[in-house]
Protein backbone atom coordinates (compact mmCIF):
# COMPACT_ATOMS: atom_id res chain seq x y z
CA UNK A 1 0.00 0.00 0.00
CA UNK A 2 1.48 3.32 -1.04
CA UNK A 3 1.00 6.29 1.27
CA UNK A 4 0.64 8.71 -1.64
CA UNK A 5 -2.36 6.79 -2.93
CA UNK A 6 -4.08 6.54 0.48
CA UNK A 7 -6.23 9.70 0.12
CA UNK A 8 -7.56 8.51 -3.25
CA UNK A 9 -8.21 5.02 -1.92
CA UNK A 10 -10.07 6.60 1.01
CA UNK A 11 -12.28 8.46 -1.48
CA UNK A 12 -12.84 5.30 -3.50
CA UNK A 13 -13.67 3.29 -0.38
CA UNK A 14 -16.19 5.93 0.73
CA UNK A 15 -17.76 6.20 -2.73
CA UNK A 16 -18.26 2.43 -2.91
CA UNK A 17 -19.51 2.19 0.70
CA UNK A 18 -22.02 4.98 -0.01
CA UNK A 19 -23.41 3.20 -3.08
CA UNK A 20 -25.64 0.30 -1.95
CA UNK A 21 -25.31 -1.54 -5.26
CA UNK A 22 -21.52 -1.26 -5.55
CA UNK A 23 -21.06 -1.97 -1.83
CA UNK A 24 -22.52 -5.46 -2.09
CA UNK A 25 -20.41 -6.44 -5.12
CA UNK A 26 -17.07 -4.61 -4.75
CA UNK A 27 -14.68 -4.47 -1.80
CA UNK A 28 -11.80 -2.04 -1.27
CA UNK A 29 -8.79 -3.01 0.80
CA UNK A 30 -5.10 -2.32 0.94
CA UNK A 31 -2.54 -5.11 0.82
CA UNK A 32 0.63 -4.39 2.75
CA UNK A 33 3.25 -6.27 0.73
CA UNK A 34 6.01 -7.35 3.10
CA UNK A 35 4.22 -5.80 6.07
CA UNK A 36 3.07 -7.15 9.43
CA UNK A 37 -0.02 -6.07 11.37
CA UNK A 38 1.97 -3.60 13.48
CA UNK A 39 3.35 -1.84 10.38
CA UNK A 40 -0.14 -1.61 8.88
CA UNK A 41 -1.53 -0.16 12.10
CA UNK A 42 1.13 2.57 11.95
CA UNK A 43 0.34 3.20 8.27
CA UNK A 44 -3.39 3.37 8.98
CA UNK A 45 -2.83 5.93 11.70
CA UNK A 46 -0.27 8.04 9.80
CA UNK A 47 -2.23 8.12 6.52
CA UNK A 48 -5.71 8.14 8.14
CA UNK A 49 -6.62 5.10 6.04
CA UNK A 50 -10.31 4.30 6.38
CA UNK A 51 -10.22 1.15 4.26
CA UNK A 52 -9.27 -2.32 5.57
CA UNK A 53 -5.60 -3.25 5.39
CA UNK A 54 -4.41 -6.82 4.94
CA UNK A 55 -0.85 -7.84 5.83
CA UNK A 56 1.04 -9.75 3.15
CA UNK A 57 4.26 -10.42 5.01
CA UNK A 58 5.45 -13.19 2.70
CA UNK A 59 4.19 -11.53 -0.51
CA UNK A 60 1.77 -14.36 -1.30
CA UNK A 61 -1.11 -12.08 -2.33
CA UNK A 62 1.29 -9.91 -4.31
CA UNK A 63 2.58 -12.97 -6.16
CA UNK A 64 -0.97 -14.27 -6.77
CA UNK A 65 -1.83 -10.90 -8.33
CA UNK A 66 1.08 -11.24 -10.75
CA UNK A 67 3.70 -9.30 -8.75
CA UNK A 68 2.04 -6.05 -9.70
CA UNK A 69 3.88 -2.76 -9.42
CA UNK A 70 3.27 -0.83 -6.23
CA UNK A 71 1.10 0.97 -5.83
CA UNK A 72 -1.46 -0.94 -7.80
CA UNK A 73 -5.22 -1.01 -7.57
CA UNK A 74 -7.06 -4.22 -8.31
CA UNK A 75 -10.84 -4.12 -8.52
CA UNK A 76 -12.32 -7.49 -7.63
CA UNK A 77 -15.56 -9.07 -6.49
CA UNK A 78 -15.79 -10.56 -2.98
CA UNK A 79 -15.43 -13.97 -4.68
CA UNK A 80 -12.05 -12.88 -6.03
CA UNK A 81 -12.90 -12.25 -9.67
CA UNK A 82 -10.58 -9.49 -10.89
CA UNK A 83 -12.53 -6.89 -12.85
CA UNK A 84 -9.84 -4.29 -13.52
CA UNK A 85 -6.43 -3.15 -12.38
CA UNK A 86 -4.45 0.07 -12.37
CA UNK A 87 -0.69 0.36 -11.82
CA UNK A 88 0.69 3.52 -10.24
CA UNK A 89 -0.99 6.43 -8.54
CA UNK A 90 -4.60 7.15 -9.42
CA UNK A 91 -4.46 10.62 -10.90
CA UNK A 92 -8.04 10.92 -12.17
CA UNK A 93 -10.35 9.69 -9.42
CA UNK A 94 -13.56 10.45 -11.32
CA UNK A 95 -12.44 8.54 -14.41
CA UNK A 96 -11.36 5.56 -12.30
CA UNK A 97 -14.66 5.46 -10.40
CA UNK A 98 -16.56 5.76 -13.69
CA UNK A 99 -14.58 2.80 -15.06
CA UNK A 100 -15.46 0.75 -11.99
CA UNK A 101 -19.16 1.59 -12.36
CA UNK A 102 -19.14 0.65 -16.05
CA UNK A 103 -17.42 -2.66 -15.33
CA UNK A 104 -19.89 -3.32 -12.54
CA UNK A 105 -22.85 -2.85 -14.90
CA UNK A 106 -21.52 -5.77 -16.97
CA UNK A 107 -21.47 -8.20 -14.03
Amino acid sequence: MCGENAPVVNRLYKAIQDDPVLKKDIKVMGIGVGNKDKQLEAFKKAKKAEFPLIPDEEGEAWTALGSAATPSMVVATPAGKVLASHAGLIKDFDAFLKEIKEIHKKL
